[in-house]
């Protein structure tokens, strides 16, 4: 894949860039967008924190500003006046010319959101950002939008983008450390992935031997040592270590006390107001001390002490850490996992079992009653966190997963993948998305008995995978990348999204023109 300049893409001069400001990343991303393409970068500001960090962006890189809890000050009190039939037919009409099915999943996509369970609250606070939406992208024309989809807003924005004319990135970064992915069409699907696997197939690799040799060698490695992904490894709770866990704490408790310093009261105001914030220290008791307490106690219960017995036929499912955009978007049908394995379990042929791992990261966060409902189960095994994702792989008939790295990881192996979600992997040769319906319990016998994805197949999606991502970071500043090399990797992230462009114009993926007024 070349390397295109801006002049390949098809936008009237000056359009500018649509992106989210939310981190302190995207101040980097936003002013490396800007230098890349020439033009402003319009932001939209959807949490308090994003007023703070405008004040560290170059003005002169920055063209208009939406900031979301200006524009909920602003509507509120109209809102809150008028009947809630006028409130939903307005929303219904906006919907319409947005064309939007219904903004219901999107509440139950957005984790703070949907802590308002108030049925009056929430239909105005839907028809608040269903105005925001319109406002943003109603007769508005931008190069492309830098997407997001951890919120109502940037979900709404990312289902309604394409419809409206508009050219839709949205980056993500799991699988493998410092490549980025970009979906650009359908959420989900890995952008230019296709594109990149029949040419490989076909013996069309002519421009993509690099790659290629990157591929290999990442896949050749991951074989001979596989390692789990870094942040699983900072974020894991399954070895208890009292001064790292201590220093963690007063990070968190310096970043509270900061934040509210920096804060403006009316952006404060309506973080809590959306409930993205709470009570100061509700969320440290909540989320961090009360977990790290219970993953203590749980380690030592009896569900977590058993020895696992590899012999005969399971397929392996690890679980997900939630609630998370993996299962609260891409796994929208299967976020109450309880749920999913238990209809897995119970299609599963003769004699096969479930053998089910907890996230080390999600050590204390759910009940031990929940770990009590799955050894209920007959045929579902529990176990401890301590036992190798990779050992579980290799001896398992299959990892059945929603969209977790696990897949990605066991098809690298290969292994049978069962995909439950929307990922792009699901796509691969010999991986079976699996739907909940009356014919699974036959899908999933057939595909059990089916032989594994040969080397050659393997080999093509990886190459095809490192053809179209990128050598970048998210630019997430302490977290995949430290200040010190926060700059470049800005500069990478806006040339991955210049690449990504290009990959919409070579596969002709939007129906309408990008560029042209909705």
């Amino acid at each position: 894949m070349n390397l295109p300049s801006t002049e390949d893409v098809a936008e009237p001069s000056g359009a500018p860039i649509l992106s989210v400001l939310g981190i302190a990343g995207h101040v980097y991303a936003t002013e490396a967008l800007s230098r890349r393409f020439g033009v402003p970068v319009d932001l939209i500001l959807g949490w308090g924190s994003g007023s703070d960090y405008l004040r560290d962006i170059d003005p002169k890189v920055v063209g208009r500003v939406y900031s979301l809890a200006d524009f909920v000050a602003e509507h509120q009190s109209g809102c809150e006046a008028a009947s809630d039939d006028d409130v939903i037919n307005e929303s219904r009409e906006i919907e319409q010319r947005i064309g939007l099915a219904a903004v219901n999943p999107h509440h139950y996509f957005d984790r703070n959101l949907r802590r308002i369970t108030n049925w009056r609250a929430a239909i105005r606070r839907h028809l608040i950002h269903l105005r925001f939406v319109e406002e943003v992208l109603v007769d508005k024309r931008y190069l492309f939008i830098r997407g997001e989809n951890v919120t109502q807003i940037g979900c709404m924005i990312q289902q309604v983008a394409r419809g409206l004319g508009h050219r839709y990135l949205r980056p993500l970064n799991a699988r493998i450390a410092g490549r980025l992915e970009m979906e650009g069409d359908v959420p989900g699907e890995l952008l230019g992935w296709e594109t990149a696997f029949r040419s490989i197939r076909d013996g069309r690799a002519g421009g993509m031997e690099d790659r290629i040799e990157e591929a290999t060698e990442w896949l050749d490695g991951f074989r001979r040592l596989p390692e789990r992904p870094k942040y699983t490894i900072t974020y894991a709770r399954n070895r208890s270590n009292p001064l790292k866990r201590g220093w963690t704490y007063v990070k968190l408790g310096a970043g509270r006390v900061s934040r509210g310093l920096r804060n403006r009261r009316q952006h404060g105001k309506f973080d809590r107001e959306s409930k993205s914030t709470r009570l100061p220290g509700l969320n440290f008791i909540e989320h961090v001390l009360w977990p790290d307490v219970r993953a203590l106690i749980q380690g030592r219960r009896r569900l977590f002490k058993g020895k696992f017995n590899g012999h005969g036929d399971y397929v392996y499912f690890p679980l997900h850490y939630s609630p998370e955009i993996s299962t609260l978007v891409y796994g929208y049908r299967h976020e109450e996992q309880l749920n999913l394995i238990r209809a897995i379990a119970a299609y599963l042929p003769t004699g096969y079992r479930l053998v089910v791992k907890e996230h080390t990261a999600m050590l204390g966060r759910r009940p031990y009653s929940f770990y009590k409902a799955l050894d209920r189960l007959y045929n579902v095994e529990i176990v401890s966190p301590s036992v190798s994702t990779f050992d579980l792989t290799m001896s398992a008939r299959a990892v059945a997963t929603i969209t977790g790295t696990a897949g990605f990881e066991a098809y690298a192996m290969g292994s049978r993948v069962i995909a439950c979600g929307e990922v792009f992997y699901r796509q691969f040769p010999g991986v079976l998305g699996l739907e909940i319906d009356a014919d699974m319990g036959s899908r999933l016998a057939e595909f059990l008995a089916q032989p594994p994805p040969d080397d050659e197949t393997i080999r093509a999606c990886f190459n095809a995978y490192f053809v179209c991502t990128h050598r970048s970071t998210m630019v997430d500043v302490g977290e995949d990348t430290d200040k010190s090399s926060a700059v470049a990797e800005a500069d990478n992230f806006a040339i991955a999204c210049e690449q990504s462009l290009l990959a919409l114009e070579e596969t002709d993926q939007h129906g309408a023109v990008a560029g042209q007024e909705a």
